[in-house]
């Protein structure tokens, strides 16, 4: 006796869409044959996530007005800056009233047949962005304005601009680090001024000074006289101190710095690595054993960013082949710390664990000491713990772009760092392009080794056209480099951050562990010096910005050569913008109002369904039947 079976009688044959197991087997194997690359579409349920791009425009108008505004050199260039700043807030009131007359009737939508509907690309969204960005430009440059205000009435500015010998007392604000070449030997510092001949001051000045500022930690109080000489345009510096001055020291490190200083000594102390004021000859004052020369100076530098000791033959391995991020705290060393603290406070309310992670967040930051890549760093893991408090996941790119808006806010003369633009843009590349790449290496390598190949080849690409206003050379083994340190460098991380914790208190048990970060760290010492001395390692290259341009046009061909997909998105996407705007600027008119009793008649003609002038007559599907029609 043969059985009903999906109700179409005995021994009928079944379709494939009455059987959901067969007929989500025949998708599967529709999906696997259009996307040759191992099935990966295929078994994916959700689709791809659309970049959110919001946020791209008014970045880069803070980023290029504060850029320009703190390149301004003369003495009313904070005139200037404010005059344009002004205009931005007229063109942001002109844009308003264009975002209030092209407004589509979104909400305020009328109900009678023939009505218009919401135009996605109506002229109201493009003043919207635009009237964003004029309100950021207008602010960033307003903020601008102020700093040069407060910069040109400052004492250090009238003492570089007269020339004459002065007296300055501060605060030396980094670890002192050595530049030597084959004639002399200057030590780079900052020192934040407090004084300028008795009077106040709250400038910052670059020292390029000799031997005897190598000894003085960061924190140390000193008395400078010396005669100022004025910095390149875009510094945030606001001076520079010779190398022929009298240096006074007034005080050892106090307070926070002295805690930081204590904590930095502790670990080279456990590694031994070389401490504050030791000879600066290579390798000189770092201890012999098992590991390579370099790796217990590495050490520091991978995990706190105390890269002063690090020798001159390594330092320059790791340049050619692009590895210096590792020495930079950035948003591995955030990544790493807000992970691990976020997953051990797992059983803690949200509100709980965004704030122990706000804590550890501000103790890092301190501990490495805000530069601009940790700053950048810091301000998206802030964005993080915001989305852990909201419960839901920060989108990376509007965090990114909030970030670096924020920093710049908050100090302009980022804009013209480009540590912060190495930083931005290394993570920008990776946001946007890793899993992209990593898709298209999957389909001849192992996902697990695409992913991890993706990472370092779309950050190099990032910041290639910006390391070439550096160094005009393209390294080969960049990113072979970089891929076989990343691993060591978070052990290194992790277990450098720990001994830098336990040393000041338990000097014994800080050398055990840090052996981990001893042993991470020679393995990246011989990958650099292995792949820095191959043929190829430093290609010559074009410098400056023509050089920049074409190794950006190069690496666009390569993509488009390399990815089909790619190309054909640019094709299409240039097609878009070719197209002409017809019926965009058309202004939208508020309706008369509908008639006494119109509005309660059309609701009763309608209930139930949509209504018909709603929907298109191609497309309108069916009325479904009550259950009282059937």
């Amino acid at each position: 006796m043969n059985e009903d079976h999906g109700g179409n009688g005995g021994g009928s044959p079944r379709a494939p869409w009455d059987d959901p197991a067969l007929y989500a087997h025949l998708r599967q194997e529709q999906e696997r044959n259009r996307y040759p690359d191992g099935g990966q579409h295929a078994t994916s349920s959700k689709a791809p996530e659309a970049l959110d791009l919001r946020l791209l425009a008014p970045v880069l108008a803070c980023w290029a007005g504060a850029g320009w505004a703190v390149g301004r050199e003369a003495a009313d260039a904070w005139r200037q800056v404010l005059l344009l700043a002004s205009g931005c807030t007229a063109l942001a009131a002109l844009l308003v009233v264009l975002v209030l007359r092209f407004r589509p009737p979104r909400h305020r939508a009328d109900p009678r047949p023939g009505a218009p509907e919401h135009d996605p690309g109506a002229m109201g969204t493009l003043s919207a962005s635009l009237l964003v960005c004029a309100l950021c430009a207008a602010t960033v440059l307003t903020i601008s304005a102020v700093h040069l205000w407060a910069r040109q009435r400052d004492p250090l500015t009238a003492a570089v601009a007269t020339g004459q010998p002065v007296t300055l007392i501060g605060t030396v604000s980094q670890q002192p680090r050595v530049s030597a070449t084959s004639r002399s030997t200057l030590v780079i510092t900052t020192l934040d001024v407090e004084q300028v001949d008795t009077r106040a001051s709250t400038l910052s000045a670059t020292v390029l000074g000799d031997t005897q500022w190598l000894s003085l930690p960061m924190g140390t109080r000193v008395r400078v006289r010396t005669r100022l000489r004025p910095t390149e345009p875009g510094r945030a510096e606001a001076a520079i101190i010779p190398k022929r001055t009298g240096l006074t020291v007034l005080g050892p490190p106090s307070g926070i710095l002295g805690a930081v200083t204590s904590v930095r000594a502790g670990l080279a102390q456990a590694v031994g690595a070389p401490g504050i004021g030791a000879p600066v000859a290579a390798g000189a004052g770092e201890e012999t054993g098992l590991w390579p020369p370099g790796a217990r100076s590495l050490v520091p530098g991978v995990a706190l960013g105390d890269d002063h000791a690090l020798p001159a033959p390594l330092r320059e391995d790791m340049r050619t082949v692009s590895m210096t991020h590792l020495t930079a705290v950035s948003g591995q060393h955030v990544a790493i710390i807000l992970g691990l603290g976020l997953e051990a406070l797992g059983a803690l309310p949200r509100r709980w664990r965004a704030l122990l992670g706000a804590v550890m967040l501000t103790l890092l930051v301190i501990l490495v000491r805000p530069s601009g890549s940790v700053l950048r760093a810091a301000t998206m893991g802030a964005v993080m713990l915001l989305g852990v408090v909201a419960g839901r996941r920060a989108a990376s790119v509007p965090a990114l772009c909030a970030g670096a808006i924020v920093l710049l806010l908050i100090d302009p003369w980022q804009s013209r760092d480009y540590g912060f633009a190495l930083s931005v843009a290394a993570t920008a590349g990776i946001v946007i392009g890793s899993k992209p790449v990593a898709a298209h290496l999957s389909r001849r390598l192992p996902r697990w080794l695409a992913t991890a190949v993706a990472l370092p080849l779309v950050a190099q690409a990032a910041c290639g056209p910006i390391l070439i206003l550096l160094q005009p050379s393209v390294g080969a083994w960049s990113v072979p480099a970089n891929l076989l340190s990343e691993p060591a460098a978070v052990i290194a991380t992790i277990s450098g951050l720990l001994a830098a914790l336990i040393a000041p208190a338990w000097p014994a048990a800080a050398t055990v562990t840090a052996w981990p970060a001893l042993a991470a760290c020679s393995w990246m010492v011989l990958v650099a010096g292995f792949f820095a001395h191959l043929p190829g390692a430093a290609l010559p290259w074009p410098g400056g910005l023509a050089g920049a341009l074409a190794l950006g046009a190069c690496e666009i061909g390569v993509l488009i050569l390399v990815a089909p997909r790619a190309r054909r998105a640019l094709l299409e996407k240039a097609g878009r913008l070719t197209r002409p705007a017809r019926g965009r600027l058309a202004p939208w008119q508020r309706p008369a109002p509908p008639a006494p009793g119109a509005r309660a008649r059309h609701r009763l003609d309608c209930a139930g369904t949509r209504p018909s002038w709603r929907r298109s007559s191609s497309s309108a599907p069916a009325r479904r039947s009550s259950p009282t029609e059937r």
